[in-house]
């Protein structure tokens, strides 16, 4: 199999029902594969992307890796053979990205052609909406609590829907949240992803809601877009913890609002940073979506 690697590029925003559509194949919940992040990203990371067999293979530059191909299932040999061509032509070290758990399942004998790699860090923590909605569970009551001590003192709260109109105060609140944050390349890395959200808002077909304790007072954002499967993905969810309960409202509206769209909610990696992980665990998430690193045996 000849595989020809000319026609990589940079990703482009005309090339996002191309991706939709490999995606919906697909039917993946890996936040890596949806187009929103992959293009508010693409500079930070240089991804490019080409196709091969009918299917889109993302090229992470900045780290030398290949994506699990988008479209229709990759088994090991064609998947080994891509990133054969990858490595000959010297982009790569023979790595793979956002293997789904699935695929070890359906070729369990893939270790013919790779060794694996699993970083508890970068799976997706994924969410029953109703659950959230409804505070379905334990955990999830502890929440409510909070939610009721936010509305007690903010009797004025609304939430409302971002429109274009929004955006400058939505852009002005995540600057002004990251700039209370410990500066890092994580947060050199997400301004240019949020610039590209702002700039790009309606063509990658981001929604999100704006929390405001009072009617000049935001205190929290969220945006995310629609997978082509049952899922959401949310992108970016910032609240002021100076407002106590903002950022439990916050997640709650989001799942009322997402009631009857969608199953589940992706809120991502947690990066093996300890105070997000234990954030992300005490929503009750209902599920994971793993994802593992192949490499190439030589």
């Amino acid at each position: 199999m000849k595989i020809d690697l000319s026609s990589l590029r940079p990703v482009e925003l005309s090339d996002r029902a191309r991706f939709d559509t490999a995606l919906k194949k697909m039917g993946s919940q890996s936040c890596e594969a949806c187009f929103p992040n992959i293009f508010m990203y693409r500079e930070p990371y240089g991804l490019e992307f080409v196709e091969i067999s009918k299917r889109l293979v993302v090229y992470e530059r900045s780290s030398r890796v290949i994506h699990y191909p988008i479209g229709a299932s990759t088994g090991p040999e064609m998947l080994y053979n891509i990133s054969a061509a990858f490595a000959e032509a010297g982009l790569t070290d023979g790595e793979i990205y956002d293997v789904p758990e699935s695929f070890l399942d359906d070729y369990p004998d893939c270790d013919q052609y790779f060794e694996l790699e699993y970083d508890e860090g970068a799976i997706d923590y994924l969410f029953s909406i109703e659950k959230i909605a409804s505070f379905t569970g334990p955990k999830l009551r502890k929440k409510h609590n909070l939610v009721k001590q936010f509305q007690a003192n903010w009797p004025y709260a609304e939430v409302r829907k971002i429109t274009k109109e929004d955006i400058p105060v939505a852009a002005k609140l995540a600057s002004d949240l990251n700039s209370r944050l410990e500066q890092c390349e994580f947060l050199d890395e997400e301004a240019v992803a949020l610039q590209n959200a702002w700039e790009h808002f309606d063509e990658l077909g981001l929604s999100g809601i704006l929390l405001f304790a009072e009617p000049d007072y935001p205190a929290g954002l969220s945006i995310y877009s629609m997978l082509p499967s049952d899922t959401v993905d949310v992108h970016f969810e910032k609240a002021d913890h100076a407002v106590k309960g903002a950022s439990q409202t916050l997640t709650w509206q989001l799942a009322v609002a997402l009631r009857g769209k969608a199953k589940f909610m992706n809120r991502e990696q947690d990066m093996n940073e300890e105070t997000l992980r234990h954030a992300k665990r005490s929503l009750d998430p209902e599920r994971f979506f793993k994802r593992y690193f192949l490499r190439n045996l030589q």
